[in-house]
């Protein structure tokens, strides 16, 4: 979020009283219902909090216990992103939206084309925190209906970018990004180290899961922090030439996290949408190389070639407006890649293949060594087998895991863990084949719901194992897959959830 210097009358003044709870970067702050009612503050609205003669624009709650009269709480997370100290005395005053931006929005809405000025507009006021959900809603929700021109996506992107924290790096500075949608497709957690012990710098930034059950972010957690600040991270990258962090903490491209708020319910993006979150959060982290990889598949997020195709060459031409060098690899996408579905599964088999463990993935092993062949050819190190080569040589070297040691460790994490020793829920329920035959249909859409309804993203330790793959041959009363959660409800939930569908076709 920018904060800009303000001459705004205050409503009243308060004292910051300082709340020991996170709130995981809701941007929220407590009002007392007295102060609240006097002033006509609801829950429903946005302050501004003069600070410093800045202002901050946050959400409200209304409490009587946690604050008394004129005073306003700041929870951990704000203190700590913004340095609001306790115990100072603010002006509140109520926030509004610049009329740029309401029109802007208003005039798309008729399905009317922005120019570059109105996009900025309501990137900014998007990023500053003065839209409200339901405004975020209606410009996000506007992809699924008015395509966008590729300018439209490049402006996108740079507003995107510009409106937040930018970083820059000396050199080449390498990126890999999966579109996602395929459950178990945890190649990054694999790319980076052994990218990196190249000596490749490879920033590595996330966001949460959107599409899948558990993406980057949510498996790293399992490992080490992931939150850290524009300094914390130019100092990781240039000890490691790497890293792995949140970027919603660090307020690279702020927008991008507020979209992906409204769109998280109904796990939907549309495609306008991702690719000015990708571009804006690799523009951003001053990525100059960058390899995008889109999986493709009938139950997958991109569900044909032609679509693939399309955002191939939306990422070439918004990618080369922005400065950058972009290859786009179009990859099978049939079922998931390995056999854990949810973070510590996940992480299990990372560690699995970065540890050259013996029963170790061997598909996502050679997706990412395969993805890996390409950075190294994008940057010029090698070619074709050469670089696959290459690349394989870093894992079975123990070069790649010595790399991602080193990263755990930088990021507060235990550099000596091992694959086999992460915790697992004793809960689980196998479920069984009905007949005999081969796996001929996995539905990763319906994988992805029934992770869900277990208890990700908020439980780490909610989970499907796969025991069998497309192609295996299955006999009846037979293991194929089997549910984990920390409490039997859930696995109730998640079978009653499947009643009358196929997440396995067997024949």
């Amino acid at each position: 979020m920018k904060q800009k210097k303000t001459s705004h009358q205050a409503l009243f003044i308060a004292k910051t009283k300082i709340i020991d709870i996170h709130e995981w970067d809701e941007l929220v702050v407590l009002i007392n219902e007295k102060d609240a009612w006097q002033h006509g503050i609801t829950s429903m609205d946005k302050i501004s909090l003069i600070y410093n003669k800045r202002e901050f624009v946050f959400d409200v709650d209304i409490s009587d216990k946690f604050v008394q009269r004129w005073e306003i709480g700041i929870f951990q997370d704000i203190k700590e992103k913004y340095g609001i100290k306790g115990g100072q005395n603010v002006a509140i005053t109520f926030t509004k939206n610049s009329s740029e931006s309401l029109d802007a929005l208003k005039k798309w809405l008729t399905g009317k084309r922005l120019n570059q000025k109105e996009i900025f507009a309501i990137m900014k006021d998007i990023s500053n925190n003065r839209f409200t959900d339901i405004l975020t809603t209606y410009f996000s929700a506007m992809g699924f209906f008015f395509p966008s021109k590729d300018e439209d996506l490049y402006w996108m992107a740079k507003a995107m970018a510009e409106t937040g924290e930018m970083l820059k790096f000396p050199g080449v500075v390498a990126d890999k990004h999966c579109m996602g949608g395929v459950p178990g497709n945890e190649t990054t957690m694999i790319m980076i180290p052994l990218l990196a012990s190249l000596g490749i710098k490879m920033p590595k930034t996330f966001s949460k899961a959107i599409t899948t059950p558990a993406a980057t972010g949510e498996c790293v957690s399992v490992l080490m922090n992931i939150s850290f600040s524009k300094p914390e991270i130019e100092a990781l990258v240039k000890k490691n030439n790497c890293c792995l962090v949140r970027g919603g903490g660090l307020d690279l491209a702020p927008a991008d996290e507020k979209l992906i708020k409204v769109a998280y319910p109904l796990s939907m993006q549309s495609y306008s949408r991702t690719i000015v979150s990708i571009m804006a959060k690799k523009f951003a982290m001053g990525i100059n190389h960058s390899l995008i990889d889109i999986p493709v598949g009938p139950t997958a997020k991109v569900p044909d070639m032609k679509t693939a195709k399309w955002l191939k060459e939306k990422y070439i031409y918004v990618g080369k407006k922005l400065g950058m060098k972009v290859h786009v690899e179009i990859t099978p996408a049939l079922q998931p890649i390995g056999a854990g579905v949810w973070a510590v599964l996940q992480v299990r088999e990372v560690l699995r293949v970065l540890q050259q463990h013996e029963k170790r993935p061997t598909d996502l092993e050679k997706k990412a060594v395969y993805l890996a062949s390409k950075i190294i050819e994008l940057v010029g190190m090698a070619k074709g087998k050469d670089a696959e080569k290459l690349a394989y040589g870093q894992l079975i070297s123990g070069k790649a895991w010595a790399m991602m040691q080193k990263i755990i460790s930088a990021q507060g994490g235990d550099p000596k863990v091992k694959s086999e020793g992460l915790k697992l829920w004793k809960i689980q329920k196998d479920i069984i084949a009905e007949k005999d035959g081969k796996v001929k249909n996995i539905d990763m859409k319906l994988v992805n719901v029934v992770t869900r309804t277990l208890g990700s993203p908020l439980d780490l330790h909610s989970w499907l194992y796969l025991h069998k793959k497309l192609g295996d041959s299955v006999k009846k009363g037979e293991t194929i897959y089997t549910m984990y959660a920390n409490d039997e409800e859930k696995i109730g939930l998640a079978k009653e959830f499947l009643e009358g569908k196929k997440m396995y076709e067997i024949k």
